[in-house]
């Protein structure tokens, strides 16, 4: 994963949850008095300079200086978020992939391929192999062609798919709800990910001067942000068996939300 494009990354008077994150899947689950996008707070104008001064020492350091990283998204969470709830509903569309890949994979846990099938009216999944598959689902999963986190979820999910190489062999009908629920982790991690990077760590495209060195910081910030994400569907005991897409979406919300907790945690250690 990494950035395709460079982007100079939000200014500090951006609302902290900006407006065009939201997103009708998701409202319809949320009561009112939980609406925090109603009167959307403004950011202080500096309020990103701090993790990202931090961010540029670890990107200095060659990765070396991995507890910079973590202190830096500490600060991000608390400081330029405003907290982990703030953090995980900046996310905006990619929380509903999630929980439509979530809805998906317990689908498969209770009835298999061919409920897959049946639910999204597509044919013959179960006779192809677990990539191409998952591939085929896309369009459901994360439509194309919708606002720019929709894109990133899309990215985020087709990137989750090329990390699980182990699956191209195996038939789609005998992946097991264990694979797939990694692979909504991964896909999950990704979006976390991109969301830090082009927030706070948008240096790592420009100063290294060797390729190798901002790859290994990317796959580092990777590695802890899957750490999290994997701590806090343990930590919630997340059943994928039997799952209605309104239950789907209040978990992928516990799970981001508590997996920016998890990330802040660790870094306030540093």
């Amino acid at each position: 994963m990494g950035t395709s494009s460079h982007n100079i990354g939000q200014k500090g008077n951006t609302p902290l949850v900006p407006s065009w994150l939201d997103q009708p899947d998701v409202e319809k689950q949320q009561n009112t008095e939980n609406d925090e996008t109603s009167s959307i707070p403004i950011g202080e104008p500096n309020r990103f300079t701090q993790p990202r001064g931090e961010f540029t020492r670890y990107i200095n350091s060659a990765g070396r200086d991995t507890g910079m990283a973590r202190k830096s998204i500490a600060n991000y969470v608390r400081n330029s978020m405003g907290g982990s709830k703030n953090a995980a509903q900046r996310l905006g569309a990619a929380r509903n992939s999630s929980a439509r890949l979530l809805n998906v994979t317990g689908i498969f846990a209770s009835g298999g391929a061919q409920a897959v099938e049946r639910y999204l009216s597509l044919k013959n999944l179960s006779n192809r192999n677990a990539t191409d598959a998952l591939l085929a689902i896309a369009d459901f999963v994360c439509p194309d062609g919708g606002p720019q986190d929709e894109g990133i979820a899309r990215n985020a999910y087709i990137t989750a798919i090329e990390e699980s190489p182990e699956i191209a062999s195996i038939p789609f009908e005998e992946l097991t709800a264990e694979q797939m629920l990694l692979i909504v982790q991964k896909s999950m991690a990704n979006v976390v990910c991109g969301r830090i990077l082009n927030d706070i760590g948008n240096k790592i495209i420009m100063l290294p001067d060797d390729i190798d060195v901002a790859e290994r910081l990317v796959a580092q910030i990777k590695e802890f942000v899957k750490g999290a994400i994997s701590d806090a569907v343990s930590d919630l005991k997340v059943d994928v068996n039997n799952r209605s897409q309104h239950q789907s979406i209040d978990i992928v919300n516990e799970v981001y939300q508590t997996t920016f907790e998890i990330m802040a945690r660790v870094g306030d250690d540093e």
